[in-house]
């Protein structure tokens, strides 16, 4: 299930959308095409992006962002003028709702309307709503879990606007959790009928924080975030230049700390199940021991994402190049791959 902030005649698409992701730390875009055995990477392109000119999710320096997307569209090289973008957790409200499971999706709509104006920290006329089906509650037998996501107005028609001024049309926004899993759910072990049914979890370290979601049978479940990210092994390195090695391994020992309180906050929850699968996001070539530190300090197995891994690519593409980065792009493929995966 996959639940958006804007939706714009996507039923029956057959043209590929362009996939922008804008994170604090860079500009990704992507463009993939549906092959009868899988996908291909037709262009891409990658813009760094400086520290400050994004805080929280938010975009602090709309103009810099802007030239920065431009940029970016212009050196893929592709053509494509209609993308998907997401936004970042903290942006998202996001809140489960325990309703009866008879009542129709109109019956639905009328309940997390009413919901969200009496409980949102914001006029509802200033939001983005949706809400999808999670299925029977576990908690309250008879009921179903609904989960509503919701998002300011503004900040969707910023990032409008920004693609707009680069020549893009934008016809969805997707949450990144959703678009992040997408991704790791196109490889062919998570697509076997038996993974699929099983809890999935990613641990997504970004600049200036980390996200762990969980999702069971394609629904997020759980998603917290992490106080914790490559920004501050940046001072770290800055501080100790001639220890690499040490400040490094001392960084992922923060993070397998963070992610075990994570781990235990998740235990606690009344949707817990057991988690089949870990995957990491990030810069995998400054994290390369996260994997076996997280083992040996967690019992916990856990592997880079890569979703190129079963991807063809045009002649054009730097194939060695664009994995050396793999897990990074995991949200930029799963927007890419609207089209087919919504």
């Amino acid at each position: 299930m996959r639940i958006g902030l804007l939706k714009s005649f996507l039923a029956q698409r057959s043209t590929p959308l362009l996939g922008i992701d804008i994170s604090s730390a860079a500009i990704r875009v992507i463009e993939l095409t549906r092959w009868s055995d899988g996908w291909r990477v037709e262009h891409y392109a990658e813009h760094e992006l400086p520290r400050g000119v994004m805080r929280e999710g938010s975009i602090v320096q709309v103009e810099q962002i802007t030239q920065a997307l431009i940029d970016a569209i212009q050196k893929s090289g592709s053509r494509l003028k209609e993308a998907a973008m997401a936004l970042p957790p903290g942006l998202v409200i996001r809140k489960m709702l325990t309703l009866p499971n008879d009542l129709s999706e109109d019956e639905i709509e009328l309940q997390v309307e009413s919901e969200a104006a009496q409980n949102l920290p914001f006029p509802i006329n200033e939001l983005n709503l949706d809400f999808g089906v999670v299925g029977s509650s576990i908690a309250n037998p008879g009921n179903a879990d609904v989960i509503l996501v919701a998002t300011r107005k503004e900040t969707i028609a910023e990032r409008l606007e920004m693609a707009q001024a680069a020549g893009i049309r934008t016809v969805v926004i997707d949450i990144e959790s959703q678009a992040l899993m997408a991704a790791v759910n196109s490889t062919k072990n998570s697509t076997n009928v038996h993974v699929a049914a099983r809890a999935q979890a990613v641990l997504q370290i970004g600049r200036d924080s980390s996200y762990f979601f969980v999702e069971n049978h394609r629904s997020l479940i759980f998603e917290h975030e992490l106080n914790i990210g490559f920004q501050r092994l940046q001072k770290d390195l800055d501080r100790h230049p001639g220890q690499v090695v040490a400040t490094t391994e001392a960084f992922c020992g923060a993070v397998c700390q963070e992610f075990k309180r994570a781990l235990q906050m998740y235990s606690t929850t009344s949707q817990h199940v057991p988690i089949d699968k870990f995957f990491l996001s990030g810069q995998e070539q400054s994290l390369f021991r996260l994997p076996s530190m997280m083992q040996e300090q967690l019992s916990v197995i856990a592997e880079f994402a890569n979703p190129f891994a079963e991807m063809k690519f045009s002649h054009a593409i730097n194939k060695s190049k664009l994995e050396m980065d793999a897990s990074s792009w995991l949200v930029a493929c799963g927007l890419a791959m609207t089209d087919k995966a919504s």
